[in-house]
């Protein structure tokens, strides 16, 4: 009795394993994708950590209300400054300060000693460009010479620690992804090449009919795009969801990065996708092209 052959499925030129490369493309993309935004929080901790750093500024005994607001004046004049909004700087009295200690003691003090020791205080938030120890002593040092200001005091040894830490931090975190690039690139390499070693028969004949290099690859240029663009969409979901999970948990409704700055992300991770996968078909498609048919059997 006649027994009816299995189809086997014709194979079409162009046209390689979609659903592994997918997957192992979108996979080290979003390896990427949650380092890089693990690497912008913490880039972003750092410029609030700086931004809050205060420079307490204090002035001559005696001195009036006038020379306090040219004080402020020329204070919201300098570059250094955070902002010009008064969020940036605050005042306060010898007395307001009296008082508070007093409080916090549970005695007045002023009345013990007969006069008031502490002086008027301007504390003043600067800009995290200006972060770093040489140029926070330039700052003290031109707050200084402004007219009616007594002593300019800040925590240079927590500020030295804090930079300290941040170029260790940046040094590793630098290490840590380039290596985790050079892995993706290697993973989707091998992942090309596998895929692409069922078509390596099929490049053979082509070029025995005489279809020019260009001609071959064309095809599957084209297909190594259309998966590098849907990997980078996948993997750009995928990460967003996991942000907004991560960012629910911690840090409520306020987005621990900015939309515009994970908008960069999401675009970077699409055309690396995309040019990851066709450099890597690129790479693996000359290779058959230049390869013998005794090559293509081992």
């Amino acid at each position: 009795m006649y027994k009816k052959r299995k189809k086997i499925p014709k194979k079409t030129f162009g046209n390689f394993p979609y659903i592994s490369v997918i997957f192992s493309v979108s996979l080290s993309l979003l390896l990427l994708g949650i380092f890089s935004f693990f690497l912008l929080s913490s880039l972003e901790v750092k410029k609030v950590i700086q931004e809050n750093t205060e420079i307490n500024i204090y002035l001559n005994k005696d001195i009036s209300s006038n020379q306090i607001d040219q004080i402020k004046r020329t204070l919201f004049t300098k570059d250094y400054v955070l902002t010009k909004g008064e969020s940036t700087l605050s005042y306060i009295s010898s007395e307001d300060a009296a008082n508070d200690f007093s409080e916090e003691i549970g005695e007045d003090f002023v009345k013990f000693l007969g006069n008031n020791p502490l002086r008027d205080l301007i504390i003043l938030k600067i800009n995290s460009d200006f972060f770093e120890n040489e140029k926070l002593a330039e700052i003290e040092s031109d707050i200084s010479r402004i007219p009616g200001v007594f002593e300019v005091d800040y925590s240079k040894d927590m500020i030295s620690e804090i930079n300290n830490n941040i170029r260790n931090i940046s040094f590793i975190f630098s290490g840590i992804f380039i290596i985790l690039f050079f892995i993706s690139v290697i993973l989707i390499s091998n992942t090309l090449r596998i895929a692409l070693f069922s078509q390596r028969f099929l490049i053979r004949s082509m070029q025995l009919v005489g279809a020019t290099s260009r001609h071959i690859l064309k095809p599957f240029l084209l297909r190594g795009l259309l998966y590098g663009l849907i990997s980078g969409i996948l993997s750009s979901g995928f990460l967003y969801f996991i942000i907004l999970f991560i960012n629910e948990r911690i840090n409520g409704s306020n987005m621990i990065v900015s939309i515009e700055k994970l908008s960069i992300i999401f675009i970077t991770l699409i055309v690396v996708g995309i040019l990851m996968v066709i450099l890597s078909t690129y790479s693996s498609v000359n290779r058959y092209l230049g390869s013998t048919l005794d090559d293509l059997y081992n």
